[in-house]
């Protein structure tokens, strides 16, 4: 009977070492190889902050899968949640294993809730000396935690109609972050932008990085907030949104890694910032 195993990423990995994934800072677990059983089969467990990362001790990693796991789906590479059969339940024919590479390959098969620009789903054979390094790659891209944040706005208290309000981020962290997978392959984020919504229906644009009040990333209303839903402070307003934009590249022990295929830049989730507007009238007098 065939088995099915955890993954061909955690299978890859075994040979190269027990690695743990990292991902979003907002995830709170992550997946952990502990063994092999006596069939072969990987054997893991889901360790939280603060909790031992093997047998031996020591402290948790500090996130969870990248990607949301449904059904089969076992790990992630990237955002994508896949599942393999190691072999293939499915065996190869006669033109594909002609195809094979070498004695020792084996024919997988790889299914993943891609969208249409990654196809990482299909069959294929695998060496079994270790991953690709496409998929370490994949994996660090994966690995790649962007950082909590809140949204400076200015003025501070309550913009002004036709006056520009000034945006910015605070995020918690150093600028460029990075994950890493097995044989010193990582992906480095370097901060390209920020994407704002100002909340009045306007739509989205892109700003400049910048991190302190300046005019680098504005926007003029146009209308007050006055018909808009109350805010936390029980104050009718615009919901502004904001996120951190990074473009994103591979290394290999320090050296540049290109590759076809990979990701080339990343998005943190959204954050949130009420901000109040009001229309300010003058009245205008002529002396008798």
């Amino acid at each position: 009977m065939l088995t099915l195993w955890r993954a061909v990423t955690l299978v890859a990995l075994l040979l190269v070492g027990a690695v743990a994934f990292a991902a979003p800072a907002q995830a709170a677990c992550s997946s952990q190889i502990v063994g092999v059983d006596k069939d072969g089969n990987l054997l893991y467990k889901t360790v939280c902050d603060g909790e031992p990362t093997d047998p031996g001790g020591g402290t948790g990693g500090s996130g969870g899968p990248s990607c949301t796991l449904t059904g089969l789906q076992d790990y992630c590479i990237g955002s994508v949640g896949c599942w393999s059969n190691i072999p293939a339940a499915v065996p190869p024919t006669a033109a594909e294993e002609a195809g094979k590479p070498s004695p020792e390959a084996i024919w997988v098969y790889q299914r993943c809730d891609e969208d249409d620009g990654h196809p990482l789903s299909g069959y294929s054979w695998r060496e079994t000396t270790g991953p690709t390094l496409g998929e370490l790659a994949q994996q660090a891209f994966g690995a790649l935690a962007t950082p909590a944040f809140s949204i400076g706005v200015n003025p501070p208290q309550q913009a002004v109609v036709g006056i520009p309000t000034w945006y910015w981020v605070d995020p918690a962290g150093p600028a460029d972050i990075s994950g890493t997978a097995a044989l010193g392959v990582v992906a480095i984020g370097t901060p390209s932008g920020i994407e704002l919504d100002p909340g009045d229906g306007s739509g989205t644009r892109t700003c400049p990085w910048s991190v302190s009040a300046s005019a680098a990333c504005s926007h003029t209303y146009v209308r007050s907030s006055a018909r808009q839903p109350a805010g936390g402070d029980g104050v009718p307003s615009y919901t502004a949104r904001a996120r951190l934009l990074y473009d994103v590249r591979f290394e290999i022990n320090g050296a540049p890694l290109v590759l076809p295929g990979t990701p080339d830049a990343l998005e943190s989730p959204w954050a949130e910032v009420s901000v109040r507007v009001a229309e300010v009238q003058a009245l205008v007098t002529r002396a008798p």
